[in-house]
């Protein structure tokens, strides 16, 4: 077989592999070559296999590949206990005859990282101090579509499901804002000098690119005119589920088809001038990252752990999904713990300082990182969005995951979730992920609460 027809039958294999594992929850890649021939395309043995039993046996090992994942036997009595719940259905049914159509689905049924690697963080022997004044909150009430419903209902439709303060969750997209505050960090220890200088000045691999040129500023605030979709809902367009196939590809070919991270972004085109349109990009968020790892020439995940992960006094390890080289997709893929993600949020409320007034990362930062621009409406800052409140500000993933930061109610809110539900209306249906629930309780907690008093 020719190399070129290698390469053709080798992407729509890994393509498959990732729309498989999208689709039904249940797809394994398995790969098996010799290492000493491994340029040889004969020698490489690549195997797509969709099995249930497999895939559930994956999710009942606590350090296997499905990170991110309870364990099934939990997973199953929590679940057996809400759809044997009548008041669930009764709710269910409610939200059906108001437009909205919750999928029922208990686990994040999007899986990149059984076909990609991660690389461990470590935490160290200081643990910041989280807010400790437990309260029975489910009795908090907030309205939401007309109806009257408490944090307890919130929980009911939303939780459970076998998760647990100790099991790491895959926040999506929150991810960014940690890579937002390492380049503050960089900036304040004179790693980088301005984040109005081009990118390419750090990173001369980028020249001749989409991206030379592009400033720092500009990548941060999703504003770089570099092409990319990843709402796109048919598959093969999806730039994301893209990228996922050739990292992919790449991993389980040694490298014979496909692309690395830094190949692929260097293949994206720019459509629009920098500067002048919001569009969010996961690739805005990796080029950063790419920067941070030349800059300390180190990898993302030891970059993280003795930059922010250790000093913040984070309690626990994580981990962050790489590509083949171990280069990290860290627009998404950091595996940590509810309480962890409590600690950026509640570093971000005390202006770059721990709750002991240890400083990670300047004042300034924080507050230039939250200042939200013209050109996306007023929604978005570096890497941040904007809050439930008018002063707050909050990190955002897929599926409904946040951490939610409203300084003048001394309140860090964490949600970890896998919500896929639609709204359905005269115009069609749109996908929400209960992220404007979760502001509406928030906001009710914070009032039950009292502010900073």
């Amino acid at each position: 077989m020719s190399s070129r027809k290698w390469s053709s039958v080798s992407r729509a294999v890994a393509g498959l592999a990732v729309v498989a594992l999208i689709a039904t929850g249940s797809a394994s890649v398995a790969t098996a070559a010799n290492a000493a021939k491994s340029t040889a395309p004969q020698q490489l043995r690549l195997s797509l296999s969709l099995d249930g039993k497999r895939f559930l046996e994956l999710a009942t090992a606590n350090a296997g590949r499905l990170v991110g994942w309870p364990a099934l036997p939990q997973t199953v009595v929590d679940r057996t206990g809400i759809v044997l719940d009548p008041e669930y259905w009764f709710t269910y049914v409610q939200r059906v005859l108001t437009g909205t159509i919750l999928l029922p689905v208990p686990i994040d049924p999007v899986k990149p990282e059984l076909a990609l690697p991660t690389a461990p963080v470590h935490n160290g022997a200081y643990v910041s101090a989280l807010p400790d004044n437990p309260q029975d909150l489910s009795t908090v009430e907030y309205t939401w579509q007309g109806q009257t419903r408490t944090v307890a209902d919130f929980q009911r439709d939303y939780y459970t499901n076998g998760w647990s303060a100790d099991l790491r969750h895959q926040p999506w997209s929150v991810t960014k804002s940690f890579v937002s505050t390492l380049i503050g960090i960089a900036r304040d220890e004179g790693r980088l000098g301005s984040v109005a200088e081009p990118i390419d000045t750090y990173l001369p691999e980028l020249r001749g690119t989409a991206w030379a040129g592009v400033t720092i500023q500009n990548l941060l605030e999703m504003e770089s005119g570099v092409e990319w979709d990843e709402e796109n809902p048919v598959l093969a367009l999806n730039t994301q589920v893209q990228q996922w196939a050739e990292l992919g590809l790449d991993r389980f070919t040694h490298g014979l088809a496909g692309k690395s991270r830094n190949e692929f972004l260097k293949s994206l085109r720019r459509v629009e001038p920098q500067g002048t349109t919001f569009h969010y990009n996961s690739g805005n968020t990796q080029v950063p990252t790419w920067l941070l790892e030349t800059r300390y020439g180190q990898s993302f995940a030891q970059l993280l752990s003795e930059k922010l992960w250790q000093p913040a006094g984070m309690a626990g390890d994580a981990l962050v999904m790489t590509d083949r080289a171990g280069d990290a997709v860290a627009s998404q893929g950091l595996y940590a713990r509810s309480h962890d993600f409590a600690r950026l949020g509640e570093l971000f409320r005390h202006n770059g300082t721990t709750a002991e007034g240890n400083r990670v990362v300047a004042a300034d930062w924080v507050r230039e990182a939250t200042v939200f621009t013209g050109v996306s409406g007023g929604r978005y800052g570096y890497q941040w969005w904007q809050g439930a409140t008018p002063d707050g500000f909050s990190a955002v993933g897929f599926q409904g995951n946040r951490i939610t930061v409203s300084p003048a109610n001394c309140l860090t809110g964490v949600r970890l979730s896998h919500t896929l539900s639609a709204q359905v209306g005269s115009g069609g249906a749109a996908i929400d992920d209960g992220g404007e629930e979760w502001n509406a309780v928030y906001r009710a907690v914070a009032t039950r609460l009292g502010g900073c008093g």
